[in-house]
C-alpha cells in the first residue's frame, strides 16, 4: 500500500500520487468511483460527523425518522413546511439550495466521458454529480430533487420545485410517495442496491473519493470490491477506515486531484 500525504499547491508527491492512480486506472479494465461526504463539503455542504458536523453541532437525530413518516405521512409534511423540524435539517437544506458542482465533480463526469471509469456510486444526495454531467450514476441513498413511492419504486424529477403539502399517492401504484431521500430506519431501494452490487461485482478497481467508508451498508461494498480482488484507490484529505486496504492512499482533495487525474488520463 502508498500511502502519500498530498495538500495545497501540486508539488512532486501529489503528481508522483497521481500518476501511480492513472497507471492503475489505465491498467484496470473496469473502473468504478465511490463518493462521499467530502465531495460535497468542496461545495460548501456541511457534512454530518467531524469536528464541523451538523451532529456535532445540533447532536445526533433519532434514528426513527422513517417508522415515524409512515406513521404520519401528512404531518410529516406539515412539520416541513412549517419549518417543525430538526435545525441540523434547516441547515442543510438551505447549504443544498446554493450548492453548486466544483471541478472535481465536472472532473469526474470528463472520466465518465472518456471510459476511464464506467460508473459512480455516490452516498451523496445532493444532485451535484448528475448536475455535472455523470450518466452512469447510482445514488445510493437517494437524490433531493426526486419524489419516490416506497411501494414500486417509482421516481418523479421536482428539479428546483419543492412540494409544500404531502403529494398526491403514486400514479402507478397508489402507494405511499416521499422524497427519494433515504431517511433513518428506510432501508436502501432494493433497485439501487441491487445496481450498486451489480458495479461493484465488475469492478476490478475502486477509486473511493471523500468518503470516511463508515456509512454502512455502502462502505461496505468497498470491502466486497477488495474481497473479490478489486484494486482500491482512496483520494481523501485524511485517514479513513479504508487507508489500510488502499493500493494507493492519496491524501487530497477531489477539486485538486480529479482535474489533475483527468489531464493525465486524457494524454
Amino acid at each position: 500500500m502508498t500511502n502519500i500525504q498530498a495538500s495545497g499547491s501540486p508539488n512532486s508527491e501529489l503528481n508522483n500520487g497521481i500518476e501511480q492512480i492513472a497507471e492503475i486506472v489505465r491498467e484496470s479494465s473496469y473502473v468504478v468511483g465511490m463518493t462521499g461526504a467530502g465531495m460535497s463539503v468542496e461545495s460548501g455542504i456541511p457534512p454530518f460527523r467531524g469536528v464541523d458536523g451538523l451532529w456535532t453541532k445540533y447532536g445526533a437525530p433519532k434514528m426513527d425518522g422513517y417508522s415515524q413518516f409512515k406513521k404520519d405521512p401528512t404531518g410529516w409534511w406539515n412539520r416541513r413546511t412549517n419549518e417543525k423540524i430538526d435545525d441540523h435539517i434547516i441547515e442543510l437544506r438551505d447549504a443544498l439550495a446554493t450548492a453548486e458542482p466544483h471541478a472535481g465533480h465536472y472532473a469526474l463526469a470528463e472520466l465518465e466521458k472518456i471510459g476511464s471509469i464506467r460508473s459512480l456510486v455516490t452516498q451523496n444526495i445532493d444532485a451535484l454529480d448528475e448536475k455535472a454531467g455523470l450518466e452512469n450514476l447510482i445514488e445510493i441513498h437517494g437524490n433531493r430533487t426526486k419524489l419516490r413511492c416506497i411501494e414500486c419504486g417509482d421516481r418523479e424529477s421536482l428539479g428546483d420545485f419543492v412540494p409544500l403539502f404531502a403529494p398526491d399517492p403514486c400514479k402507478k401504484c397508489d402507494g405511499l410517495v416521499k422524497f427519494d431521500t433515504v431517511m433513518f430506519g428506510e432501508p436502501i431501494p432494493s433497485d439501487v442496491m441491487a445496481s450498486a452490487r451489480a458495479e461493484i461485482d465488475k469492478a476490478d478497481c475502486v477509486l473511493a473519493i471523500g468518503t470516511s467508508a463508515t456509512v454502512r451498508p455502502a462502505s461496505g461494498l468497498l470491502w466486497i470490491a477488495e474481497a473479490s480482488g478489486a484494486t482500491i484507490i482512496e483520494i481523501n484529505p485524511t485517514e479513513t477506515k479504508l487507508t489500510s486496504i488502499c493500493k494507493v492512499s492519496l491524501r487530497s482533495t477531489a477539486g485538486e486531484a480529479l482535474p489533475m487525474l483527468l489531464q493525465s488520463l486524457s494524454a
